[in-house]
């Protein structure tokens, strides 16, 4: 089970160099205050929360074996999402422009500002958040606990090891758009691995 913990940590690294690397790239468009930060933040912790529990419901449905197909297709969700979310960001940007007004943004923009950082976090953090639970059922019922607690430390250690690798040297280093595809490999990485698993255990019947 030691490959699947791999693949778990590359999914909590890549989920924090998005986090880093979408609130740099958000706040752009939508201002540096805090208030603006704040907004990215809370969608996106919003969209994980969310998704765990729906993530809960899906998982207990499925075998300990689809389940390693259905982290592989929420790897590919997210890598898709990642990949598109700079192009949709480009196409509210009139929207934005709009409600702030010439400079009075009111009660207006902010709305709009919090309305849009949930549309573009909505789907690829429920889709992070479903991973845990999902990721948890791939490891059976005999020994969920200590599997459960197992890639949770992993998942945290990747997203450790993310968020500080974002912030210090791949945004400085390669960009946000280049960090965000050094995200979009730790995914892709992480849905080939589960996708492997299914292949092994499906073979194995």
């Amino acid at each position: 089970m030691w490959l699947f913990l791999l693949a778990y940590t590359c999914s909590g690294a890549a989920g924090l160099i998005y986090e880093v690397s979408w609130t740099r790239q958000l706040t752009l468009y939508i201002g540096h205050s805090t208030e603006a930060a704040s907004a990215v933040v809370a969608a996106f912790m919003g969209g994980l929360a969310l998704g765990a529990v729906a993530g809960g419901r899906l998982a207990s449905r499925l075998s300990p074996r689809q389940c390693f197909l259905a982290y592989a297709l929420l790897e590919a969700l997210i890598v898709i999402v990642a990949l598109a979310l700079p192009f949709v960001l480009r196409l509210l940007t009139p929207v934005l422009r709009w409600s702030y007004q010439d400079g009075a943004p009111g009660l207006l923009f902010p709305a709009v500002r919090l309305l849009s950082c949930m549309g573009l976090m909505l789907v690829p953090s429920l889709a992070l958040g479903a991973t845990f639970p999902v990721a948890v059922r791939c490891t059976g019922s005999s020994s969920t606990t200590l599997s459960a607690g197992a890639l949770y430390a992993a998942n945290t250690a990747g997203a450790a090891i993310g968020a500080l690798v974002a912030g210090f040297v791949l945004i400085p280093a390669v960009g946000v758009s280049g960090s965000i595809l050094i995200g979009v490999a730790s995914s892709a990485a992480a849905g080939v691995i589960a996708l492997v698993l299914w292949f092994v255990r499906t073979a194995a019947g």
